[in-house]
């Protein structure tokens, strides 16, 4: 039997998004011209296609085809790739049409939740590394963001900037085993 891993999507999906995101946190390509309406809008395009669907389509390969894993794994990473995929969703409908930031808040906060029992989970299964350390990184940006985004904080701004390109970078080897590399 062929099987595919569509986890490599989704890997390569979360490796961009947070890429530019942190690179926008961190400042790289900004200047005073920089149009910050367009800018959000471009985050947001990049939040919708390749953070939201990427994963949400992973999500429902997951849930739906026997890729040789065991059925409480694929659910277990299907739920991570769903919750993630919805939540860039939300990040990019903020950008488009930005809303309450306290719901935010609220989201953001409900999800280090969530991320807490994906990692604690990723521990107990001897998975941690890259998986257990990604996803503590991911609890790390969501305690964070929350103030970079109230008071504009340049210094926590930079800080989520630094975490995600963090997270990509240590997602690289999961992308690398999902190819077969």
């Amino acid at each position: 039997m062929n099987v595919v891993n569509p986890e490599a999507i989704g890997l390569f999906g979360l490796i961009v998004t947070v890429w530019v995101f942190g690179l926008e946190q961190l400042g790289f390509g900004l200047d005073e011209e920089t149009d910050h309406a367009k800018l959000g809008r471009n985050l947001a395009h990049v939040a919708f296609y390749f953070g939201g669907l990427t994963q949400l389509f992973t999500a429902a390969c997951m849930y739906l085809f026997d890729m040789g894993l065991p059925p409480e794994i694929r659910i277990y990473l299907g739920t991570i790739f769903a919750t993630y995929g919805m939540f860039w969703i939300v990040v990019a409908k903020h950008f488009y049409n930005p809303g309450d930031k306290k719901i935010y808040a609220h989201l953001f906060l409900g999800i280090f939740f969530i991320t807490a029992i994906f990692s604690y989970k990723a521990i107990l299964l001897g998975k941690i590394w890259p998986l257990a350390t990604v996803l503590l990184l991911i609890n790390l940006l969501t305690i964070l963001l929350p103030f970079a985004w109230y008071k504009q904080n340049a210094f926590i701004t930079k800080i989520c900037g630094a975490t995600n390109v963090a997270i990509g970078l240590c997602a690289i080897p999961l992308l690398l085993k999902a190819l077969g590399v």
